[in-house]
């Protein structure tokens, strides 16, 4: 008992405390009635008296006193530790969104993730689920499938049976069949972080995506594949978080409005700053991954769609104006498997997730106003009211949790 106090108490003042209330009440079980005199010897004689006196007491009363005093060792000892079992009740908490085995792997591979980088020899890592092997849709040379022509490696979960075709020494395969959306890119998460040397960025993609070009479009850029050129495009302007034009919702078109309306901006771009996005396509900065992920996986049973909103809303708090969307590379997923589209409690479970997030945010800025106007309305602050559509866009911005936040402090 003694070990778990001294363990979870930080503060050195309520360790000595908490020792001395040990003592004391050893003290009194040990050395109270009438053997104190054998127990003391160097202390026979100025307590002789005292010994008399309890020597004369009944056994029961003796008893009655050590277990008063023992009484109030325990309330001393709960006085002085109550502010560190709330810590850990919080910690608990915090970790409820995420199963502990992924919490704990997570947190001590990212003990010595970052010192990582600088021997980085591939920059991207593409991860994707599928039933089974990758997709046609990907395999070609000018997808993903080709380790000549991609400076990539990819991890393939597999979640219905597992792949023995793979003639690629760039692709791994795992299989999982008990996972979702959110825990099977947990899987892969877990799986690139144990990669040596690390990555620049960490691509998560549906597997039945397709790129294409679009209207914004340069004409030279089509000399190269579109996969060739998202790539090129992240090192070019590192975003915290990349994305690419979506047509079935909030896509390049959309924010081009949004910050025409909401900031009066009407300059077009081909790189923009975006807060709501999809999840067929989301590259993440080595920089800003092991802040926003592992995906939230508490609810993602009864409402699929959580996962990705509460990991918009990280992005968000975090690395406002830094998730950008790439206008000239559209992504579609024509495949469309059937799955609970439900959305109930999203609005509940966001807000869960907000306060858990705020929570965590340094304390000098829990007070932000971000925090308000996203309890108030998670979706109607990611989709039109966020003052990130209004960010000038510039290359290679440093990467620093909060910092936008920091500046309004």
């Amino acid at each position: 008992m003694l070990a778990f106090l001294l363990f979870y108490t930080s503060d050195r003042r309520q360790s000595e405390t908490i020792l001395f209330f040990l003592f004391l009440n050893q003290y009194v079980l040990n050395y109270s009635g009438p053997f104190l005199v054998e127990r003391c010897c160097s202390c026979h004689v100025a307590l002789s008296g005292f010994v008399k006196h309890y020597s004369e007491m009944k056994l029961k009363t003796v008893f009655s006193i050590a277990a008063v005093l023992s009484c109030i060792v325990i309330v001393g000892m709960i006085i002085y530790t109550r502010q560190t079992v709330q810590d850990m009740i919080r910690f608990s908490e915090s970790t409820e969104f995420y199963s502990s085995n992924q919490v704990f792997s997570y947190n001590s591979k990212l003990q010595n993730y970052a010192a990582q980088r600088k021997t980085t020899q591939k920059p991207f890592i593409y991860l994707t689920e599928t039933e089974q092997c990758l997709p046609q849709n990907l395999a070609s040379s000018s997808q993903i499938g080709d380790p000549e022509t991609c400076n990539c490696d990819v991890i393939v979960l597999s979640f219905r049976d597992k792949c023995q075709d793979n003639n690629q020494s760039h692709i791994t395969y795992l299989f999982d069949s008990n996972t979702l959306f959110a825990s099977g890119r947990n899987v892969l998460f877990f799986a690139a972080l144990d990669r040596r040397p690390g990555y620049h960025y960490y691509i998560f993609m549906d597997d039945d995506i397709i790129l294409k070009y679009n209207e914004f479009t340069p004409a030279n850029m089509t000399k190269m594949s579109p996969f060739r050129a998202v790539e090129k495009w992240l090192l070019d302007y590192e975003p915290a978080v990349g994305v690419l034009d979506y047509k079935v919702h909030h896509g390049a078109s959309i924010v081009l409005n949004r910050r025409r309306d909401l900031c009066g901006i009407s300059e077009p771009s081909l790189v923009l700053p975006t807060v709501f996005f999809d999840a067929i396509f989301n590259a993440f900065h080595h920089k800003a991954v092991e802040h926003v992920l592992p995906y939230p996986t508490k609810y993602e049973r009864g409402c699929i769609f959580a996962s990705n909103r509460d990991t918009m809303i990280a992005v968000e708090v975090k690395f406002g104006g830094q998730a950008l969307l790439f206008a000239p590379v559209a992504a579609g997923n024509p495949k469309h498997r059937e799955y609970d589209r439900s959305e109930i409690n999203m609005t509940e479970i966001s807000r869960e997730f907000i306060a858990r997030i705020k929570q965590e945010a340094p304390p000098m800025i829990r007070n932000h106003v971000i925090f308000k106007m996203l309890q108030a309305s998670p979706k109607l602050y990611l989709e039109t009211k966020s003052p990130s559509f209004c960010v000038n866009v510039t290359r290679h911005q440093p990467i620093i949790p909060y910092r936008h936040l920091l500046n309004d402090v």
